[in-house]
This record gives structure tokens, sequence and C-alpha cells, in this order.
């Protein structure tokens, strides 16, 4: 993974930051973690990856590690919708690209065509518009997954993080 700079001595008291393509800053000359580190005078490290969501960050030990070590981390939170689950898998670093929908999901959905699909938001959507009821379903999973999803990744930071 490649990460927003300046690249930071990791030897010295940090705070690092975690999440999407907010705290990366995207299309902005300072990003948040810049701003904080000015403020606080305290050197700031920034793990924002854009399109990034949990799974990006709780299946890289390296970084889950650099996180523990911090004096603290902050981490973004990260929309559901960007993680794999039960019903379909997303890309393992671009987390907003919708992958493959499971056979659950293709049964639950038998009326759509999942080959359509390139981005997470736009499979939600279009399944939200089908059916609410049907798309409860999803909801409660999605839920489900992202609770244990950040459950594993702040046991994995340790007691030194803010949300």
């Amino acid at each position: 993974m490649l990460f927003r700079g300046p690249r930071r001595r990791l030897d010295r008291p940090y705070i690092a930051f975690v999440g999407g393509t907010e705290t990366y800053g995207k299309y902005i000359e300072k990003p948040f973690p810049v701003l904080v580190e000015k403020a606080m005078r305290q050197t700031c490290v920034n793990f924002g990856c854009v399109n990034g969501g949990i799974d990006v960050f709780v299946n890289d030990p390296t970084v889950m590690e650099i996180c523990n070590d911090a004096d603290l981390t902050v981490v973004q939170v990260m929309g559901a919708s960007h993680l794999s689950n039960r019903f379909y898998s997303v890309h393992p670093r671009r987390n907003d690209r919708f992958l493959k929908a499971s056979t659950v999901l293709q049964a639950i959905y038998n009326d759509v065509d999942f080959s359509e699909f390139s981005f997470t938001r736009h499979v939600l959507s279009d399944l939200q518009s089908r059916s609410l009821e049907r798309f409860d379903i999803v909801v409660h999973e999605l839920r489900e997954a992202w609770v244990a999803r950040m459950r594993n990744m702040l046991g994995q930071i340790g007691p030194r993080s803010v949300l």
C-alpha cells in the first residue's frame, strides 16, 4: 500500500490516522492530519487510503502494528458498504469496487444481473430500489459485518484509539 506522505519517522512519538478518502485528503493541499500535526506540534502519520474501507487496514498487519505502536490512532468511521461480507466481496485495496456477488445474494435477488456492477454504491442503490424488504436483509448483514470488522481492527490497534 502507498499512502500520502510525507514519510515520517516511527522511532519517535507519533499519532497515526487511518481512514478513507477524507483522511487521505484527495484534492486538497493539506489534509486534516497535517493540520493536526501543525496545531499540536506532534508528528502525525497519514494512512488514509482513497476509497479504502476497514478491509484495507484490518488485512494489513504492518499498518496495524504501526497503529498499535502509536501514542494515539485516530480512526475514521468508514462506511459499511466498502467491506467484504457474506453477500459480496470488494477489491482488497479499492474497497469501493464490487468484485462478486455470493450465491446467497444471487438467490435473494434472482432478478439481478450482478455482472453489470463495478461499484458497491451502484449495487446497493439498485438492490434498494428493487425491494426494501429484501434490502433489509442486506443492511442487517452489512451492520453485523461492520461491527465485527471494526472490533477486529480496534483490537489490533489497541486501547489508544479514537473514532
